[in-house]
């Protein structure tokens, strides 16, 4: 998607599909104790005119590791309201007219707990829901880019007690 004007943060789409490859693809430094794993997950939404607001809208990724085992489904669930905005502005690296509109919207930190030994996760898509009154539509057509994350952390477990 681009950067964050002010944190310089990179925001990556996610899309919907069941290959891995596909995901946004992260690997883990090699440890030895394990540690933690967080990101923040959004909204990514069209901001349009004719967007309909207030809108409830929720959006579920799943995370994939060793290819295709699930570690999870993740949820982020809100309700757009007229006039709101993504806590900083994106530099977007499309230039692409329907992208113009496009904005990570909300925030949820995502924390997995990582094992040792060499490991890579994908992060991919599974659906998005928008409610505007009494319509419900859900996307789930695969290559639909409905979520984007950033602010990837990875810290080691701390060193255990020496046993004398």
């Amino acid at each position: 998607m681009g950067k964050g004007a002010t944190t310089n943060r990179s925001y990556y789409d996610v899309v919907i599909t069941k290959d891995p490859v596909s995901g946004v693809l992260i690997k883990l430094p090699y440890t030895k104790k394990g540690g933690k794993f967080t990101f923040d997950l959004h909204h990514r939404i069209a901001m349009t005119e004719d967007f309909g607001l207030p809108a409830e809208v929720t959006t579920v990724v799943e995370i994939l590791s060793g290819g295709t085992t699930s570690v999870g489904a993740y949820t982020i669930a809100d309700k757009v309201n007229p006039g709101d905005k993504f806590d900083e502005s994106i530099n977007k690296t499309s230039s692409a007219e329907i992208d113009k509109y496009v904005t990570p919207l909300s925030r949820k930190t995502i924390t997995l707990d990582i094992r040792p030994g060499p490991q890579s996760i994908s992060i991919v898509g599974q659906m998005l829901i928008i409610t505007r009154g009494t319509t419900t539509t859900r996307v789930d057509t695969p290559g639909t880019r409905i979520a984007t994350v950033s602010n990837f952390k990875f810290q080691e477990a701390p060193q255990g007690t020496t046993l004398r």
